[in-house]
């Protein structure tokens, strides 16, 4: 017999990296939500928890925890909507025991079940994120709304406030996911809030996001 072959540690290296990942699941959501009740054993149907905070960036996961018809999370204007095909021809959604996740920009986001729109409805709260840097000039104020540029036919409306102002237009519009303002002299109060909208229709939007606030 031929000697046995005995693989280099740079060949299990090589052979381990061709493999296929195993599949573990994307990164632990910040809130979830149960999208529960029992329609024919009087059971409330309701999101549980109804209104959930997270940060820009983070994601929410749903869960359908009844055992018999299928849900929906969808945003009151159909900016975004997780469904399935669950309970097809008569409803459609994701069946039992099935999740929908989305990761999520600035904004006071409402949404509703489309088979129970009656029942079940829930709010996602999330505030930008601001970061204040030192530069040569003076320091800028980094703002950031969403994690990635809007999605097609999506867009973003940002407003500012600057100490005890009223709020105005920062950006209107926009599919960039973060901006910024320099300021130099004396430090004041700068106050943002943030929403996301349909592209050419003003009065499909979320409302706006909770109020972040930094001193700069």
């Amino acid at each position: 017999m031929g000697a046995r072959f005995r693989p280099t540690a740079v060949a299990l290296a090589a052979a381990l990296l061709a493999l296929p990942i195993a599949a573990s699941g994307a990164p632990k959501p910040a809130a979830d939500v149960k999208a529960e009740g029992d329609p024919f054993g009087g059971g409330d149907l309701r999101f549980n928890p109804k209104i959930v905070t997270v940060k820009v960036g983070q994601a929410v996961r749903w869960t359908n925890t009844d055992a018999y018809v299928p849900h929906t999370a969808t945003e009151d204007h159909h900016l975004w909507n997780l469904t399935g095909t669950y309970g097809q021809p008569v409803a459609s959604g994701f069946g039992p025991g099935e999740q929908r996740r989305r990761t999520f920009e600035a904004g006071t986001q409402h949404y509703f079940c489309e088979v129970h729109p009656d029942q079940m409805h829930g709010v996602v709260r999330v505030p930008v994120r601001l970061a204040v840097k030192q530069i040569p000039s003076g320091r800028r104020v980094v703002i950031t709304w969403a994690a990635a540029t809007a999605a097609a036919n999506r867009v973003f409306d940002v407003q500012v406030k600057r100490g005890s102002g009223k709020f105005k237009a920062f950006k209107t519009g926009t599919t960039q996911p973060s901006g910024k303002i320099e300021r130099s002299g004396a430090k004041i109060v700068i106050s943002v809030r943030a929403r996301l909208r349909k592209k050419g229709d003003q009065a499909a939007h979320t409302d706006w996001s909770p109020v972040a606030s930094v001193n700069a």
